[in-house]
């Protein structure tokens, strides 16, 4: 398994496994990211520090502290 930071632009992934602490975990759960849930990554910045993804009908921007957090299994 990876982490969501280590998904490359155009790629998609299950989100397998969320490894943050309670507030964190509830933040990004009220974001739609759920066990199960299919995530794309579309955009990273260019200093590696955020990276934006679409999830359903939304977009997001998580910081990579925050996407090492998610363990994906590539689609």
């Amino acid at each position: 398994m990876i982490d969501l930071s280590q998904i490359n632009k155009n790629q998609k992934a299950l989100i397998k496994t969320i490894h943050a602490q309670n507030t964190l975990k509830k933040r990004l759960l009220s974001l739609g990211l759920g066990i199960g849930k299919e995530v794309e990554v579309v955009e990273t910045s260019l200093q590696k520090n955020t990276i934006k993804i679409i999830i359903g009908f939304s977009s997001i921007a998580l910081r990579f502290d925050e996407a090492k957090l998610i363990e994906v299994e590539v689609a």
